[in-house]
C-alpha cells in the first residue's frame, strides 16, 4: 500500500511540475528539462531522504516497465507510412547517415574503451557497448522540435533536423532490442530447447506484432473510442506487452515501438492514439525521472571515470557523425556540417533504456549505465536548446530579421 501511493505521488508530482513549469520553459527558451527531475527523485530516494527506500524502488519495477513502454509507443507513432512517403529522400538519407554513422562511431570508441582499457570479455563487452552507444545516438524530438517551432528560421534543414533526432530513436532503440535478444539473459524450462539469437529476436517482434493486432481487433471497425475508454485500452495494450517483454528479459520498449507502429498504420484511431500519446508524454517522462534518481546509487568507485569519458565520446560521435552526413550525404541546398550541434538534448528514452537494462543484466553493471546516462542527461541539458538555437540560427536570418522591401515611394526616389 505504501509503495502504490509512493507511486502516485511521484506521478502527481510530475504532472504538476509538467503543467506548471514544463511548457513554459519548452515554449520561451526551448528547453526541455530533466535534469532537476533527477534530483528530486535523488533527494526522495533512500540515500538521503528515505522516503522511497530500496525495496519500495524495487516494488516500483512493474510501474516503471510500463513507462517504458508508453515511451516506447510513442515513439512508434512517429512513423505512420503515409506521412512518411511525404518526406524527400535527401531527408530521409541524411538523417538515416547521421544516426547509423553516430552509433557506429560511439560503437567503436566503447569497445575500444571496455575491451581493451578495462579487459572486460568480449560478450559482455559488447553488451555493454551497445547499450551506451544507443544511448550516445539518441537525440530528444520534443528538444528539436520546441527549438525549430521557436526561431523559424527560413531554411530546409531544420526539418531534416527533426527527422534525424527521431531516426536517432529509431536506431538506438533497435540496436538494443536487438542486443537482449541476442545475447539472452536468462533460462528456459527445462526439457525445452533454447531459442536462438534469430529465434528470440523474431519473438522480441511477434510480442509487439500480436498486441498491436489485438488491440487494433479491441478497437473495432470504426476504431473511435472516447479519451477515458480510450487511455484504459492503451493502458492496457501496453500493460500486456511490456509484462510479456518484461518475463521473457526482452525490451519492452522495443516490443512496444513495433505495437505503436502497428497502431499507427492500421485502422482510422491513429489520430487519437497519436494525440493522447503526446499529451501523457511529459508527465510519464517526468515520473521516468524521478524514479531513476531514486534508484540512482554511484556503484562501484573503480569505475566511475567511464561516465564522463562516455560524454567525451557521444560529443565526438554526435558532432562526427552530423559531420559526415550534413557535409557528405547531403546536397549543396541541404549541405550543414554542424548537423550534430542542433542534437545533443538526450531525453526520456535514453533513461528508459539504461533502467530497462538494469531490470535485465542486474550483475553486469547496471548502476555503471545508469550513472553514465543520467550524467549525460544533466550536462546536455543545459547546453543542447543553445547550441540548437545558434546552429539553427546560422542556417538563416528568422523571418522577422529579415529586410523589409521598399516602398514603392521609396523605390521611385531610387
Amino acid at each position: 500500500m505504501q509503495t502504490t501511493l509512493a507511486a502516485i505521488a511521484v506521478i502527481t508530482v510530475g504532472y504538476i511540475f509538467a503543467y506548471l513549469i514544463f511548457d513554459r520553459l519548452r515554449d520561451r527558451f526551448g528547453y526541455v528539462g530533466g535534469a532537476e527531475y533527477v534530483v528530486i527523485g535523488f533527494l526522495l530516494g533512500p540515500r538521503v531522504t528515505g522516503l522511497l527506500d530500496a525495496e519500495q524502488v524495487q516494488d516500483l519495477t512493474p510501474i516503471v516497465s510500463l513507462a517504458l513502454g508508453w515511451l516506447g509507443m510513442l515513439l512508434g507513432t512517429y512513423f505512420r507510412l503515409p506521412t512518411m512517403a511525404l518526406i524527400e529522400g535527401d531527408h530521409i538519407r541524411i538523417a538515416f547517415a547521421e544516426a547509423v554513422a553516430t552509433f557506429a562511431i560511439a560503437l567503436a570508441a566503447l569497445l575500444g574503451l571496455f575491451r581493451f582499457l578495462i579487459d572486460t570479455p568480449w560478450r559482455e563487452a559488447v553488451v555493454l557497448s551497445v547499450t551506451l552507444a544507443a544511448v550516445a545516438t539518441l537525440s530528444s524530438p520534443v528538444a528539436v522540435d520546441a527549438v525549430v517551432e521557436r526561431l523559424r528560421v527560413r531554411s530546409r534543414v531544420p526539418p531534416v533536423l527533426q527527422l534525424a533526432a527521431r531516426i536517432d530513436a529509431l536506431i538506438a532503440v533497435v540496436a538494443f532490442g536487438l542486443v537482449l535478444a541476442i545475447f539472452h539473459q536468462g533460462d528456459v524450462a527445462p526439457g525445452v530447447r533454447p531459442p536462438t539469437a534469430t529465434e528470440w529476436s523474431v519473438i522480441n517482434v511477434a510480442v509487439g506484432v500480436a498486441s498491436g493486432v489485438l488491440f487494433h481487433l479491441f478497437l473495432g471497425p470504426r476504431g473511435h473510442l472516447d479519451e477515458g475508454r480510450l487511455f484504459v485500452a492503451l493502458a492496457g495494450a501496453i500493460v500486456v506487452a511490456s509484462g510479456a517483454s518484461y518475463y521473457l528479459n526482452l525490451s519492452p520498449i522495443f516490443t512496444n515501438l513495433v505495437l505503436g507502429f502497428i497502431l499507427v498504420n492500421s485502422g482510422s484511431a491513429h489520430r487519437d492514439v497519436t494525440r493522447l500519446l503526446l499529451s501523457t508524454e511529459r508527465p510519464v517522462y517526468l515520473a521516468l525521472l524521478l524514479f531513476a534518481g531514486a534508484a540512482w546509487s554511484p556503484g562501484s568507485v573503480d569505475l566511475l571515470f567511464i561516465a564522463p569519458l562516455f560524454v567525451m565520446i557521444r560529443v565526438f560521435a554526435r558532432f562526427l557523425g552530423g559531420g559526415m552526413a550534413g557535409g557528405y550525404v547531403a546536397p549543396p541546398e541541404l549541405r550543414a556540417p554542424g548537423l550534430g550541434r542542433g542534437l545533443l538534448a538526450l531525453g526520456g528514452i535514453g533513461v528508459a533504456l539504461a533502467l530497462n537494462y538494469g531490470q535485465v543484466y542486474p550483475e553486469l553493471h547496471p548502476r555503471l549505465i545508469l550513472t553514465a546516462t543520467l550524467l549525460a542527461v544533466l550536462l546536455f541539458e543545459i547546453v543542447a536548446s543553445r547550441e540548437a538555437s545558434a546552429f539553427i540560427l546560422s542556417l538563416g536570418a528568422p523571418p522577422e530579421a529579415a529586410e523589409p522591401e521598399p516602398e514603392p515611394a521609396a523605390a521611385a526616389d531610387a
